[in-house]
């Protein structure tokens, strides 16, 4: 149960995960029951909120919800950028682990980007981009401008 604390005109939102694949039958999210928002406390102007949801929903204050969401990408847009970003990591020797921690975001989050499946927010992008000291355009230039990006190319894809 995450536990909330808000005050007057204060909110959060409940939306679906962004690494949750988008074929998920509806039961599934809902098969231990609904979403349960349970009122723990109040004390003055605030209230203290227990929100219980299946892991695949997102429960985020407004204040912390992501702002820019990038819009529905080509295939062609997601291979580009997950073979750059699995390119830039092993030449800044980050693992998707590696690279989540020092972006401040989940491993899945990276995952999503370096497998070019789920969905992608714009400022996950950045935060990589970020890490990887390149700009978040960069990670959409198809890999292989370069010898040393060929050469690496070619070790990852076992030529």
């Amino acid at each position: 149960m995450l536990i909330l604390t808000r005050k007057p005109k204060q909110s959060f939102s409940i939306q679906l995960q962004p690494t949750l694949d988008p074929h998920t039958p509806v039961e599934q999210l809902f098969e231990a029951g609904p979403i349960r928002i349970q009122v723990l406390g109040v004390q003055g102007s605030q209230v203290r909120l227990g929100v219980a949801a299946h892991a695949g929903f997102s429960i985020l204050r407004e204040e912390l919800r992501p702002r820019t969401v990038a819009g529905p990408l080509s295939d062609g847009a997601r291979r580009v950028l997950a073979r750059k970003l699995k390119l830039m990591m092993f030449l800044n020797r980050h693992t998707t682990h590696t690279l989540a921690t020092a972006a401040a975001l989940a491993p899945a989050r990276v995952r999503a980007a370096e497998s070019g499946v789920g969905a992608l927010v714009l400022d996950d992008l950045e935060k990589m981009a970020r890490v990887l000291e390149v700009k978040v355009a960069e990670q959409f230039i198809p890999p292989g401008r370069t010898a040393m990006e060929r050469v690496v190319l070619a070790l990852l894809e076992g030529e």
